[in-house]
């Protein structure tokens, strides 16, 4: 009996450190995440600002080209210092949960500091990448470094690296379910009790630092939005069906067009950031509005949308554009991720879809605006075949909860259809290229 106790008090008793531990993890990562995100979200409108007044001072343009190429040297110079850095970093962070990649204390001392600093320039720089990615990478870092203050791995399996991972997610995005379910369906961590405190602690105590202590709120001001009536839900399953071509169109054109610079490229490393960079200097004088993730645009999608005259036209272009741009940016192993640039462009196509129903007289004027979060949710799981978490980030950045069943349809349609059109999720290629090019 005295030794069944002490079993139970002892299981009890690790589970209660497995808490502690979570915790310490995700108020670190929030910490972390959160001072790049305020200082990106305070630098980004200088800048933008400042470009703006680009006719008023002709010197404007040339500095900021002189700057964005010095950018890119440096930003060329840290990934070839520091490898791992380039991409997202989810896919390298998936196969260190998953015991595949292994790096020392002091590998991680060296990601965290050269990831923060690249995905810095890179987003300030007006590449159409995403901080989401790299927040998941800073915060298993951050994970990794804490974990050795108290010499002890008791998340099972590599999951204090998930627990990290799962509270940079949640910081960047302010998103605590999808968070922890980003653990177990995209990263497939074994599930045990201990590993699930472990990260939901982390992610719990991220969302609260990020929301009460740093004062971000939702992403996405669609908290409005409500769902489409019940005579028009037969729409749902086309939607899920083109959102699952157009995410596996975007996932091969990705993949073809980074293994194409690669192998055809006649630049360095030390410049190959150079030619998206002179397309982002380009483009903040042609059409600023593609700059970035796309944060800004996707939510200014319902105020734009809201003007008659030509909506289509310029939601075309502007969809065109963002692609085009994303594309090319995520060439040269830049660090930056892909997950905001796939939601933005899941939302333009979203509201192309919407407005075109709505010129239709297919959908009532006021429920046009739900196809936003239908092509969000859609776009993105085609691209990484997670429904589940999918929907919990469109709903939790969003705030449209009304909108949770359409969404979950279309995630799970466009999920399937892009299986059964036999395209792997991008971090699946993703990986597999890192395997790859370690070996070689």
């Amino acid at each position: 009996m005295d030794e069944r106790h002490h079993k139970r008090w002892t299981r009890w008793a690790n589970r209660g450190l497995l808490a502690l531990e979570g915790i310490a993890t995700g108020l670190t990562c929030a910490v972390v995440i959160c001072f790049f995100r305020l200082f990106r979200d305070s630098a980004a409108p200088v800048i933008a600002s400042r470009l703006s007044a680009w006719k008023e001072d002709w010197w404007i343009a040339p500095l900021w080209l002189l700057i964005l190429i010095a950018a890119a040297r440096v930003l060329g110079w840290l990934v070839k210092k520091v490898p791992l850095i380039s991409g997202s970093g989810i896919p390298q962070t998936e196969l260190i949960v998953r015991g595949r990649l292994h790096l020392s204390r002091r590998d991680w001392l060296r990601v965290l500091p050269a990831k923060f600093t690249g995905c810095l320039i890179s987003t300030l720089g007006g590449l159409s990448l995403g901080r989401e990615g790299p927040c998941i990478q800073m915060g298993a870092a951050t994970a990794a470094l804490l974990t050795g203050l108290w010499e002890r791995f008791t998340f099972s399996g590599h999951i204090h690296i998930a627990a990290g991972a799962a509270a940079g997610m949640t910081a960047a995005f302010g998103s605590p379910v999808a968070g922890l379910l980003f653990v177990f369906e995209e990263m497939k961590s074994r599930f045990t009790w201990g590993g699930f405190i472990a990260v939901g602690c982390a992610v719990t105590t991220a969302a609260l630092a990020t929301r009460h202590l740093f004062g971000f709120g939702l992403v996405f001001p669609f908290e409005h939005i409500q769902p489409l009536p019940v005579s028009s839900l037969w729409l749902l399953p086309p939607m899920g069906l083109l959102m699952g071509v157009c995410g596996v169109l975007y996932n091969k054109a990705l993949l073809g067009t980074k293994n194409a610079e690669a192998l055809h490229t006649p630049l360095s490393q030390n410049w190959r950031i150079l030619p998206p960079m002179l397309a982002a200097f380009l483009l903040a004088f042609a059409c600023p509005a593609v700059l970035g993730g796309g944060e800004e645009l996707a939510g200014s999608l319902i105020q734009h949308a809201a003007e008659p005259s030509s909506v289509l036209t310029a939601l075309l272009i502007l969809t065109a554009l963002k692609i085009a741009f994303s594309l090319f940016s995520y060439t040269g192993n830049v660090p930056g991720g892909i997950l905001m640039p796939m939601l933005c462009i899941g939302a333009l196509l979203g509201a192309l879809c919407g407005q075109t129903l709505l010129a239709s007289g297919l959908i009532p004027p006021d429920r046009w605006e739900a196809f936003i979060l239908y092509g969000m949710a859609g776009f993105f799981v085609s691209m990484v075949r997670v429904p589940l978490t999918g929907t919990a980030l469109v709903l939790e950045m969003s705030g449209a909860l009304p909108c949770l069943p359409g969404v979950l349809i279309v995630s799970f349609i466009a999920s399937w259809t892009a299986n059964a059109l036999r395209c792997p999720p991008v971090y699946d290629s993703l990986r597999a290229a890192i395997v790859v090019s370690r070996k070689k």
